[in-house]
């Protein structure tokens, strides 16, 4: 699935097949991969399977839920039984054991992958190394993509600050100018 993943060019689906991949290797009932949102802070949905369609919009704090404490302090939970973890928070009513594994991007956590079981004690130190690994290959995407779009985004300013210094350059009719460094800025902050 390796090649499948990293010939995809599409980040969005190439993550949902990570996910699919660990949800059923894993024999788990459902499963989701969360991104830290660098604007909010939340950790948001980013790909579901097995979630009820009102779950895979749910979003969660830094620390809060058995996701949120992976994110915050950057370890692995196996949970057996989730009814008896205090941090659980409940997606789906049949859930009783969680796997969840960090997803660090450039020595930081950016984001959590989960799957969870309708059993107690579904998942052993085997699927919670299969999941390391598949969280490893989700980062690489994620890492990818991230970069892609910082050199996207250095391209368009470069664009902009040529077109703004063309048009100083051109004319001293202030307004022209104005309207040209307005009409930049609100094309790179869309």
């Amino acid at each position: 699935a390796g090649n499948v993943i990293h010939a995809t060019l599409d980040p969005q689906e190439a993550l949902q097949l990570i996910l699919s991949q660990a949800v059923r290797q894993m024999r788990a009932a459902s499963g989701s991969l969360s991104l830290l949102n660098p604007t909010n802070g939340l950790l948001e949905i980013q790909a579901s399977e097995g979630l009820p369609a009102e779950a895979a919009g749910h979003r969660l704090r830094l620390g809060e839920g058995i996701t949120g404490w992976v994110a915050r302090t950057g370890k692995p939970a196996r949970v057996g039984d989730v009814s008896k973890d205090p941090r659980y928070v409940r997606l789906r009513p049949e859930a009783r054991s969680e796997l969840a594994v960090p997803l660090e991007v450039g020595g930081e956590v950016r984001g959590v992958l989960n799957v969870d079981a309708d059993r107690v004690e579904a998942f052993s130190a085997e699927d919670q190394e299969l999941l390391e690994a598949l969280g490893a290959q989700a980062a690489r995407v994620i890492h990818n993509t991230w970069l892609y779009e910082q050199v996207r985004l250095k391209a368009r300013l470069f664009e902009s600050l040529a077109s703004v210094s063309q048009t100083v350059n051109s004319t001293l009719n202030v307004d022209d100018v104005l309207r040209v460094i307005t009409r930049e800025a609100c094309g790179l902050m869309r």
